[in-house]
């Protein structure tokens, strides 16, 4: 005689509905698309902290607003390494900066409260002068 228990636990075994796989990428990039959602500035999440957007900043869904973004701001710099390319905050004496792409910064991402829309070095006019190139 088989081992059939007490009763048919066939009727209440509940089978799991099938998970996608998704990238270690995807899932940070659906994170940070919360943060957004939510009124914070996607590096926060990286650093750990909660790091608030510009009283300024454009709305979060729609990328061609004006106001302050990550792209014009004098802290984003592009560094390279092993002959690649990556936008990061140099904010906070480059402690927003690590190897990963947790701290990556899009161009396109609303300024944070830190954002500054130059060098405060230079003027206006000599932060936004771009020469012409020679003989062209």
């Amino acid at each position: 005689m088989a081992d059939a228990g007490l009763f048919d636990a066939a009727a209440y075994q509940v089978t799991p509905a099938p998970v996608e796989k998704v990238s270690a990428d995807r899932r940070r990039t659906l994170r940070q698309a919360a943060a957004l959602a939510a009124g914070r500035h996607p590096l926060g999440l990286a650093l750990g902290r909660h790091l608030p957007l510009h009283p300024d900043a454009p709305p979060a869904d729609d990328r061609q607003a004006a106001g302050p973004r990550c792209g014009s701001c004098w802290h984003r710099q592009v560094l390279g390494h092993h002959n690649r390319s990556y936008g990061k905050c140099t904010a906070d004496d480059g402690g927003r900066i690590s190897n990963g792409a947790g701290t990556d910064v899009r161009r396109w991402w609303p300024g944070c409260r830190d954002y500054s829309p130059g060098d405060p070095q230079l003027s206006v006019d000599a932060a936004r002068f771009v020469p012409e190139a020679v003989g062209a």
